[in-house]
């Protein structure tokens, strides 16, 4: 199983290298990533109709309330985080799957992109209910305070490093 995760790692990182086009624009020494505005997230790569979304639509969404605690440069981090499943923001139905090959869902893996270029990757399994279910989610509220952007929030993270703050997009990539 770890063979595997460092498979897909290993893939997800060519693809960000070198294989294709960076999810966020390399910006200029000194100047900003380009971003889209503030509450919009772009919904992209291997899915039937790449959109966005905005908080309103995700507001829109069933809301689901988890407590996360991990590890970080400043010890143990507990916070409550409110928002939808990703399960629900990008559902199974939304992924360009083949269907004539068996589980396809679990080919793909999502990137979530921060407005500053922060770049973690999940596997599609962790996110869909016949699969992993790991209850990710897109906080849009964090403990009591609402997020400009929202947050991926990965349950279980031991230090936490697939949270990404100020998301701008998610990339779902077909790793095999």
């Amino acid at each position: 199983m770890t063979r595997l995760l460092i498979g897909i790692a290993a893939l997800v990182v060519g693809l960000l290298v070198g294989c294709g086009a960076p999810a966020v624009a390399p910006a200029p020494a000194g100047a900003p990533a380009e971003v889209p505005p503030v509450g919009t997230v772009r919904l992209t790569g291997d899915l039937v109709a790449p959109t966005g979304v905005t908080l309103e639509d995700l507001a829109a969404l069933p809301q689901q309330t988890v407590e996360v605690s991990f590890g970080s440069g400043q010890g143990r981090q507990t916070r409550t985080e409110t928002g939808p499943a990703l399960a629900d923001v990008l559902p199974a139905d939304a992924l360009a799957v083949a269907p004539d090959r068996h589980n396809d869902l679990l080919s793909f893996a999502v990137l979530a992109v921060g407005s500053d270029g922060y770049t973690a990757a999940v596997a599609y399994g962790d996110v869909s209910a016949d699969f992993g279910d790991r209850g990710l989610l897109l906080s849009l509220v964090e403990d009591g305070r609402a997020l400009e952007r929202p947050r991926l929030v990965v349950p279980g993270d031991v230090r936490g490093g697939r949270y990404v703050s100020d998301l701008v997009e998610l990339r779902v990539v077909r790793v095999r």
